[in-house]
């Protein structure tokens, strides 16, 4: 018998002095950070109720969806929930007035039209956001810039309206260690799924077209980032991570791709945060083949130096490799609507 998990459930039927906090994401695994793989989903949920426990003394998860009524009926309007909209955002939100919704956005109306997994249509996220006393967006540099700093954008007036904060991206640099440091197969990566907005099949022809080789993994094939064996091989398999996406939260492929060493030809898009002489335009097949064909033309040394430059840039930036940014930010908003 699990008795550590005995006591938390039990410990809902009886009423705290203290608020308690209710996290609500797609993973539990705070007591087991890998037991579902290393990925994006699981990393925010292990990071985000690490930092929550550590600063608060009651924090209960809750599914994004399929959680049990008994655990949601027992919040009360004194409690704190904070996490993802959907499911049980809602039937939490019928218990307490005290929301905070924290989740990867993008304000690209792609995103909410065509049901991606984990979005709502934009009539319910916006109702959802109505109801919340606080909004913390996991985004990137250049949704900030394009949705939400742009008068123009119908997201600006909605976040002008509501406490509206944003955390970028963080991975932990420990697991995604430096495995390229040389240039010289000419060839193309990409690690992802193939939903629309990834544009993969572009990356296809613009690598078949240049006469190169395009490694895929996340389809058929799928990649461990555990198996550190498995994964020091990819160096062997391209120089470039290519992605010309419509749309990101934050494309964490990328930026562990990036730490790998690779060099991202991606566009901005899809979220990453460096500027350099080969970022990809969406939707423009001319213009991202010129692209591929000059960096074919550089050669190892130069593809070297502008590997090092974008890893150094990585390495030094708190907002994409260090998780406490995201976290205190969090603490902080609690700390707020308490």
């Amino acid at each position: 018998m699990n008795v550590k998990k005995l006591l938390k459930d039990l410990s809902l039927f009886f009423p705290f002095r203290q608020r308690r906090i209710f996290f609500i994401y797609t993973h539990n695994n705070v007591n087991h950070r890998f037991f579902n793989g290393l990925t994006a989903n699981t990393e925010i949920s292990y990071w985000t109720q690490t930092g929550l426990q550590s600063a608060f003394s009651h924090v209960q998860f809750l599914r994004l969806q399929g959680e049990k009524q008994f655990r949601i009926n027992q919040i009360t309007p004194k409690d704190v929930v904070i996490g993802h909209p959907g499911e049980t955002y809602r039937k939490a939100a019928l218990r307490t007035k005290r929301l905070i919704a924290f989740y990867p956005w993008c304000g690209h109306e792609d995103r909410v039209r065509t049901h991606q997994p984990n979005c709502s249509n934009l009539e319910q996220e916006l109702n959802d956001l109505k109801n919340a006393q606080s909004i913390v967006f996991l985004t990137s540099e250049y949704n900030v810039k394009t949705y939400i700093q742009t008068p123009t954008n119908f997201w600006h007036d909605i976040c002008q309206k509501k406490s509206v904060k944003w955390v970028f991206q963080p991975i932990d640099l420990t697991q995604f260690s430096r495995i390229k440091t040389s240039y010289t197969t000419n060839d193309f990566l990409y690690i992802g799924n193939n939903n629309h907005m990834k544009c993969l099949d572009a990356s296809i022809s613009l690598v078949k077209e240049v006469g190169k080789k395009l490694t895929i993994y996340g389809i058929k094939k799928k990649i461990d980032n555990r198996k550190t064996q498995t994964v020091s091989q990819l160096a062997e398999k391209a120089d470039f991570f290519i992605q010309p996406g419509m749309w990101e939260g934050q494309c964490v492929s990328i930026l562990e791709a990036a730490a790998r060493g690779f060099i991202p030809l991606v566009s901005k898009e899809t979220g990453y945060p460096y500027d350099h002489p080969y970022l990809l335009r969406y939707n423009d097949y001319p213009h991202n083949l010129s692209i591929l064909k000059n960096v074919l033309k550089t050669s190892p040394q130069e593809r070297k130096e502008l590997g090092d430059d974008l890893h150094h840039r990585l390495k030094n930036d708190p907002n994409h490799n260090d998780w406490n940014q995201l976290v205190n930010v969090l603490v902080e908003e609690v700390r707020n609507v308490f």
